[in-house]
């Protein structure tokens, strides 16, 4: 086990809520709870910044009806200058988590005795469903040169644009 999955098994999730009041509540009870979190480190391999948005959590006879926008950006590499960048992401969640945890359908989110509910496994999935699959560092970006491998969008490289299929080069001798 690496140093860093080390660190946040022993750090928890500040992504648990204690929602035992919530239990204990007659059906339609809420609580609205706001996230503005500078930089969260939803797993090792999903860093979050900033993480802002709304969760509401609502006792249902299933058990608490989590619902919520959130909002974010995450690191990216962009798919034509291969530049670190940061994408913005924005996602929706609404989930019952059962109650009590032995009422749960079999994978289903479920509330455990103590009255915690960790959202960080939904988020790390959700923002990974979120992020774009071709990430770009703008809208407008150049990419590298066929050629040499410069970056168009810093400077450009002075290769002749050659726009003949190696296979008709033969053709392009004759004119």
């Amino acid at each position: 086990m690496s140093s860093s999955e080390e660190t946040m098994k022993k750090r928890p999730s500040r992504l648990r809520f204690n929602v035992g009041f919530l239990l204990e509540s007659i059906r339609g009870t809420t609580r609205t709870v706001e996230l503005d979190y500078p930089a969260i480190d939803v797993t090792p391999d999903v860093l979050l910044e900033p993480l802002q948005g709304q969760i509401v959590f609502t006792r249902t006879s299933e058990g608490i009806y989590v619902s919520g926008e959130l909002h974010s950006t995450m690191p990216a590499d962009c798919v034509r200058c291969l530049e670190a960048t940061r994408v913005a992401i924005t996602f929706t969640f609404d989930d019952i988590f059962y109650y009590p945890f032995y009422t749960a359908p079999e994978g289903e989110p479920a509330v455990k005795e103590s009255g915690i509910i960790d959202l960080a496994p939904l988020v790390r999935e959700l923002s990974l469903i979120a992020a774009p699959m071709q990430p770009l560092c703008r809208p407008d970006c150049q990419g590298l040169c066929m050629e040499c491998g410069q970056n168009l969008n810093e400077a450009d490289c002075g290769c002749e644009a050659d726009d003949i299929d190696p296979r008709l080069a033969k053709l392009k001798e004759l004119l």
